[in-house]
């Protein structure tokens, strides 16, 4: 079991699973409805209809001297940003992949 989230996942399985799972979260459901969920204003268009996400990318920072990952997020208003799953420190101990 270990072996296919390894290689699903690769060397930094901290950083693509959180990547996975920042980019799941804002595309598994309609940005009004997250922001609902979250007790939090709702972003609208002029008309009064819902800012909706476009799209949701997972990038990679460039491979240079850094681990970071994240995900561009382009919206219906035209807005674009980009959210950084930023590495500070990696874990001491070996850590297990396991599926539940």
């Amino acid at each position: 079991m270990f072996d296919t989230c390894a290689d699903e996942f690769g060397d930094y399985a901290h950083e693509e699973i959180l990547q996975a799972l920042v980019t799941h979260l804002l595309t598994s459901g309609d940005l009004d409805q997250l922001c609902d969920d979250a007790d939090l204003p709702q972003l609208t268009h002029a008309d009064g209809t819902p800012v909706t996400i476009t799209s949701a990318r997972a990038y990679r920072d460039a491979g240079v001297l850094t681990l970071d990952r994240g995900v561009w997020l382009e919206l219906s208003d035209g807005s674009v940003f980009g959210l950084t799953v930023t590495i500070t420190r990696r874990p001491h101990d070996e850590v297990t992949l396991r599926r539940r």
